[in-house]
């Protein structure tokens, strides 16, 4: 468990969030690509966080207001594109978080993707509660 994903694992992983954020550039994507890519941006800051890696100040608060910016657009016009400054921005993510997944421990990747759901879950939790009956939560 103190050893890094098998580079085969690493590989495949990293490939389909590459794919994932090609569909939304490219307009054939849709809320599960760049929630996938949002899932990828999260997994990262976890993983850097904890790794004490060297990552340019701001970067996940920029990719956070691009995936908010991106998922109005989506919402509100029913087309998932990302615009080219979140594009270079969840490249740059992307990049990082393939270096992590060539180093970072089973372990460590294990507890950030364990931690992540749990977020993930309260923040559902939270808009469910808040939501009106009838009508599902919209992102504004």
């Amino acid at each position: 468990m103190m050893l890094p994903l098998a580079p085969a694992i690493a590989n495949e992983i990293s490939l389909d969030y590459h794919l994932r954020l090609e569909m939304i550039r490219i307009g054939h994507g849709n809320e599960y690509h760049l929630g996938s890519v949002t899932r990828a941006v999260l997994t990262a800051m976890m993983l850097s966080q904890t790794s004490g890696a060297n990552v340019r100040k701001g970067l996940f608060a920029e990719a956070k207001a691009a995936v908010v910016r991106c998922r109005r657009t989506g919402l509100e016009t029913g087309i998932w594109l990302v615009d080219s400054e979140a594009y270079a921005l969840f490249g740059e993510i992307l990049t990082l978080f393939d270096q992590q997944l060539a180093v970072v421990p089973l372990v460590e990747f294990a507890s950030a993707h364990e931690r992540l759901g749990k977020v993930l879950e309260r923040s559902h939790a939270r808009r469910q509660k808040s939501a009106p009956l009838g009508r599902p939560p919209v992102c504004r």
